[in-house]
């Protein structure tokens, strides 16, 4: 199932500046897109420079163009500053701002071919990715 969707995905990315799309939502989840709040639901295109908003007793599951998986918990909110996946052309980056909840990453080609272009912003410094997975819970 998550290779089709990501079949799907690298397709539709093809026509627009998708980067990828939001796999699960529970409860009140929204994207902050050019200062419009947009109530989102599975299925949902995610572009660079959205920011991802959970609510009280809610989570988003997203999946990125080159299989990178994010999964916010409850309060939390995730900024994609960059997003840069072209194979072909050997260009890759990804760039994450977390300023508030708990989530959950796992890196996907974009951490195999080059680990140093991919990072994850926490209040208190940078997470480096190196081809893992980790939680990160940040409260305030």
């Amino acid at each position: 199932m998550k290779k089709l969707l990501l079949i799907l995905l690298l397709s539709s990315s093809l026509f627009a500046n998708v980067i990828g799309m939001i796999k699960t939502v529970k409860g009140d989840a929204q994207v902050k897109r050019n200062k419009k709040i947009i109530h989102v639901k599975a299925g949902y295109q995610l572009k660079k420079g959205d920011i991802l908003i959970t609510k009280k007793k809610s989570s988003m599951g997203v999946l990125f163009s080159d299989g990178t998986s994010l999964t916010l918990g409850s309060k939390s909110v995730i900024s994609i500053t960059k997003y840069l996946f072209k194979p072909t052309q050997k260009k890759y980056n990804i760039d994450i701002n977390m300023t508030r909840g708990k989530a959950s990453f796992s890196s996907g080609k974009i951490g195999k071919f080059a680990p140093k272009s991919v990072k994850f912003r926490v209040p208190e410094g940078i997470i480096g990715i190196r081809g893992t997975k980790f939680l990160v819970d940040i409260t305030k």
